[in-house]
């Protein structure tokens, strides 16, 4: 269990090292063929307002979508406070503060809950996120 939980958490370490970097094909080196991003059974506000970046989105195509989305924006802070692990999720509390290309802003901390399967590869990503302001940026 331990050697899981280091290896997850080096996982998440490396995507987000990696989209410091702009390295789309490396994060996407670590999840599945058919990673779930910000699905959920329950409808979810953002989603049902449009917001693109907040779609939910089916297997490492998509989510390649929403990379290109987000990187266009202007990161002033994206900083990782702190993990929790356990030995099939990782939970990361994240602090970022960004421009977008419409001129709207977001600040605010989110939570990245990264789901693993048995190969090691991330099957699902939740996010949770002040979906108001997610909101307001996206109609700006």
């Amino acid at each position: 269990m331990i050697d899981t939980i280091h290896t997850n958490t080096q996982s998440i370490t490396a995507m987000y090292e990696a989209f410091g970097r702009g390295d789309v094909p490396d994060i996407l080196s670590h999840l599945s063929e058919d990673i779930t991003w910000d699905v959920t059974d329950e409808p979810w506000t953002p989603q049902e307002a449009g917001v693109p970046w907040l779609t939910p989105r089916r297997g490492r195509e998509q989510v390649a979508e929403f990379f290109a989305i987000v990187s266009a924006w202007h990161y002033e802070r994206f900083e990782v406070l702190d993990m929790l692990v356990s030995d099939t999720q990782v939970a990361a509390e994240i602090r970022l503060t960004a421009e977008l290309p419409n001129g709207s802003r977001l600040d605010e901390e989110v939570i990245h809950l990264w789901t693993f399967g048995p190969d090691g590869k991330v099957t699902k990503l939740r996010r949770v996120l002040d979906t108001a302001a997610n909101i307001s940026a996206a109609r700006a």
